[in-house]
């Protein structure tokens, strides 16, 4: 019924047969007839057998008792001679005597087995009905990172765990699960019903490795990639390493997809460098195609002599290390945060605030009733050391709503019944809030934080490449650079003084310095009041930020440099593009070849009637129009350009799953279930598009323990 394994996707390098002149082989055309008008039949009669070196007839070698024929006795393998020795034999008599006798086997029409076959027809189809229902409630909820086991595996407790509570739902609904349910629900070990937790752990897995293997098959089909490796501990404080691999799809666009987790790896280089190097050796992924590498700023993983980037680029010196944009951004904002004291004083008054009214009910209330009398006021927010969006979001919340903070403080410092220390701590703060330098840097970093957020956002996007980068750094530089104009900085302080209560700065006290005999106590001038401010507070903070974006940009430059071309050929001369294109190639010798700078040049011209188009969206239209087949080796180039990470994000993303399949209720959980589990939930999309019919036939070839047989 089944048919046989031809063995014909094998190497036939065992098929080797020595004449005198040369020695020849068993080919695949061998394995199909062509016919007289052109069209090809399919031998699948035909079996080769690796051990013999030889082919056989499948049906002579079953049904022929007397061996009349060496494709039924020794096997054939004068490969000189085959083509008209096949089609001799497959001509004979014989032959279609035994073809025929295997068909009249596989029909059970009409035999005496025909009820039994039909009844083993009606068990197969029940228990993949089963089956579809238990893959189906299983992809639900590993998709969304939920558990399945609960406290017991009995239908009709309200602790049996969502999968059971998801059957028992569906059951609802479905007479034929409920009829199951019914009918073997409660039938305990022992007895096959399919909806045991052992049951689905195995499809869990099974649904893991064909997602794992479909990503690392779509690796090993687009050939370039590059990785991106990030660490955090999980609630048990295992170290977990998170492992993602980037490459650009067939539709030219780029991916990032999770492969695992790999558990306490160790902080040193030399121990992430030997965990790295092990995984892909494990799924066979060549770190020769490798092309690009992105971590964080820590020294273990961007040392530039024995960090890891440092120990990978040892292996193929063409992987080039791309620092994470948005961690690098983030440590921009840190340095300018810690350039003066004024900073440093207001992101403290920012938290104190928070944690002034977030520690009593009383006061969270207070807050509430005052910002319901303005719609568009928001609530004030924490901060956080890591993620410079909760500054945003803390500044953007004093801005909008700074009097009905004001009035809040207010009204707590003037009610009576508050403790002393409370009334006495509303009232530092709203000493704090009036003064005209705390007004100030509200307005000043409302603007410059939801300028560093919105980038830090488009930095995060898998669909960006490093020119990207490299113009929104630059964007900030000119910004920071335009904020220096004394207009700006008086506009600024006009909006400063309409928030606070009062409208001079503070007075400090100067150092009365010994004069020399030289000079006189006129020479001497002190800034005060604006000037002051400006001179010592706002431009240390702009100038700290232009530097440090100076500084990280340059991290990017270079390798944009080299590419950067590609996505402006029309602006630059014939000349420029040669001298482009041959520089580019000089890095990349094995993968373009001396006719890249021809393409280029021929590019310009298809481009020169079209609009501006970036390297990604010029990689998309390549691939969309197949145009790559024109311009194979600009093709290379830009999947080169476009595979080499921009941040390490997808990294972060892959901590926050983790957190929610590893929780404190499922702290035990083991390694091979937590990335089975965190792998289904994070690349869902492939989940979702895996066959019922695909997962079913897996399993079932796994559950029932049998092995096609080859022929030896």
């Amino acid at each position: 019924m089944h048919g046989f394994n031809q063995n014909k996707n094998l190497n036939f390098l065992n098929s080797k047969r020595q004449y005198n002149d040369v020695n020849r082989y068993l080919t695949i055309s061998l394995f199909e007839r062509k016919l007289l008008n052109g069209e090809k039949c399919l031998r699948t009669w035909l079996v080769y057998s690796e051990k013999k070196g030889c082919v056989f007839c499948g049906p002579c070698l079953l049904f022929d008792r007397d061996n009349y024929s060496q494709f039924s006795k020794d096997g054939f393998n004068d490969w000189k001679n085959a083509e008209s020795r096949v089609s001799q034999h497959e001509n004979s008599t014989k032959h279609k005597s035994n073809l025929i006798t295997l068909k009249e086997r596989a029909n059970t029409l009409g035999t005496i087995n025909v009820s039994l076959t039909k009844q083993l027809d009606e068990h197969i189809n029940y228990w993949e009905n089963v089956l579809r229902r238990v893959v189906a409630t299983v992809k639900a909820l590993s998709s969304r990172g939920l558990p399945l086991r609960g406290h017991n595996e009995k239908f009709g407790s309200t602790q049996n765990g969502n999968y059971l509570m998801a059957m028992e739902l569906i059951s609802e609904f479905d007479p034929f699960l409920a009829e199951h349910i019914g009918k073997f629900g409660q039938c305990g070990s022992g007895h096959t019903n399919y909806l045991s937790s052992t049951i689905y752990e195995e499809i869990i897995q099974l649904m893991a490795d064909k997602i794992r293997q479909k990503i690392i098959d779509e690796i090993k089909t687009v050939k370039y990639y590059s990785i991106i490796v990030d660490s955090s501990p999980d609630i048990s404080h295992v170290d977990q390493l998170s492992f993602v691999i980037r490459y650009v799809q067939e539709n030219g666009v780029p991916i990032e997809r999770f492969l695992q987790f790999l558990p306490n790896t160790g902080h040193k280089a030399i121990e992430l460098f030997d965990s790295v190097t092990k995984l892909l050796n494990s799924y066979e992924i060549e770190i020769e195609n490798c092309r690009g590498q992105s971590y964080d700023n820590a020294r273990n993983m961007s040392g530039i002599y024995s960090g890891l980037q440092a120990r990978i680029k040892e292996l193929n010196p063409l992987i080039e290390y791309v620092p994470c944009s948005a961690h690098s951004l983030n440590l921009v904002g840190s340095c300018a945060a810690d350039s003066c004291d004024d900073t440093l004083t207001y992101f403290s008054l920012l938290q104190t605030v928070y944690n002034f009214f977030s520690s009593s009910t009383n006061r969270w209330e207070i807050l509430k009733t005052q910002l319901k009398n303005n719609p568009e006021s928001k609530t004030v927010k924490t901060l956080s050391n890591t993620r410079w969006s909760s500054r945003d979001d803390a500044c953007k919340s004093l801005n909008s709503s700074w009097n009905e903070i004001r009035n809040a403080l207010i009204s707590i410092t003037n009610n009576l019944t508050e403790k002393a220390t409370t009334i006495n701590e509303a009232r530092s703060i709203l000493n704090k809030l009036d003064s005209l330098e705390t007004a100030f840097m509200t307005v000043l970093w409302g603007c410059l934080l939801d300028r560093l957020n919105k980038a830090s956002k488009q930095l995060q996007s898998v669909n960006i490449d490093v020119s990207v980068i490299v113009d929104i750094y630059d964007s900030l530089i000119e910004y920071t650079k335009s904020l220096r104009n004394p207009i700006i900085f008086n506009e600024y302080e006009n909006k400063a003084k309409l928030l606070s209560v009062v409208k001079e700065y503070k007075k400090s006290r100067n150092r009365v310095r010994k004069s020399f005999h030289d000079e006189t106590r006129n020479q001497e001038q002190e800034l005060e009041g604006s000037d002051k401010f400006r001179v010592k507070t706002y431009t240390v903070i702009l100038d700290c930020l232009t530097n440090e974006l100076e500084d990280r940009r340059a991290a990017y430059f270079l390798f944009n440099s080299r590419f950067s071309f590609l996505g402006k050929l029309t602006e630059y001369s014939v000349d420029e593009i040669m001298e482009f294109a041959k520089n580019l190639q000089n890095v990349y010798k094995e993968d373009l070849e001396e006719d890249f700078p021809n393409e280029c040049i021929h590019l310009q011209a298809h481009l020169k009637n079209k609009d501006k188009m970036s390297i990604l969206q010029l990689c998309k239209w390549l691939k969309e129009y197949g145009f790559y087949e024109m311009y194979p080796n600009i093709d290379i180039a830009i999947r080169i350009f476009v595979c080499t990470p921009a941040a390490n994000c997808s990294t972060e993303r892959s901590f926050s799953c983790l957190k929610r399949i590893k929780t404190y209720l499922r702290s035990q959980i083991k390694q091979e279930r937590l990335n089975s589990m965190a792998i289904l939930t994070i690349e869902s999309s492939l989940l979702v598009s895996l066959p019922y019919e695909d997962i079913i036939k897996s399993f079932a070839n796994k559950t029932a323990r049998r092995q096609l047989l080859k022929l030896k």
